[in-house]
């Protein structure tokens, strides 16, 4: 069932021939994580790339001892730190499951498979890249030019599930706040 939503995502992006399909589907495997489970750990090679089709994942690095969540994964969407991907280094990410999850996964090798039997993927992998490079600038932006209060009120209308179901201090630090106005802004909003 979840194989649908990872086979719907990229056809969205690139045409596949019914031939193509099956062959792609038996390079991506499925794993299931529980709360709290890594997908990727500080300082691991950074094997896979990720295809999250039920749950949310945070991302963060350590930053003078504390954790800064830099990434918050909302379900359909790719994820892994893509850089050190693609020269195969190790990460200072770490990269966790705020809920129960289930995703795809696929590794270096067989994604460099696939950009060599189907030509139009590397055109699917452009706008993946394209749209993360989007969503930091985005995200700088926005720590630029909108208060606190602007910041969680433009989350809470484009992820409301992300309000919902990650923790205040996860939320706060990806929002670059103390927990605590973030406790205050929350009363002022409810």
């Amino acid at each position: 069932m979840f194989m649908n939503n990872l086979i719907q995502y990229i056809s969205n992006n690139i045409s596949l021939s019914e031939n193509e399909l099956p062959k792609l589907e038996r390079l991506f495997t499925h794993k299931e994580y529980k709360k709290n489970d890594y997908f990727l750990k500080h300082n691991q090679k950074v094997n896979f790339i990720y295809f999250l089709s039920r749950g949310i994942v945070k991302g963060y690095e350590f930053e003078n001892g504390n954790e800064v969540v830099k990434h918050l994964v909302e379900e359909n969407n790719f994820f892994t730190d893509f850089d050190n991907f693609q020269s195969k280094s190790s990460t200072i990410q770490t990269f966790q499951a705020v809920t129960d999850c289930e995703a795809f996964r696929i590794s270096k090798k067989d994604f460099d498979y696939i950009l060599k039997e189907f030509p139009d993927f590397q055109l699917f992998v452009n706008s993946i890249i394209q749209e993360s490079l989007s969503c930091k600038m985005e995200r700088l932006s926005d720590f630029q030019t909108l208060t606190a209060k602007e910041r969680y009120l433009k989350l809470m209308n484009t992820s409301p599930k992300l309000i919902q179901e990650v923790s205040i201090n996860d939320l706060s630090s990806f929002l670059g706040i103390a927990p605590s106005s973030l406790s205050r802004i929350r009363k002022q909003i409810f």
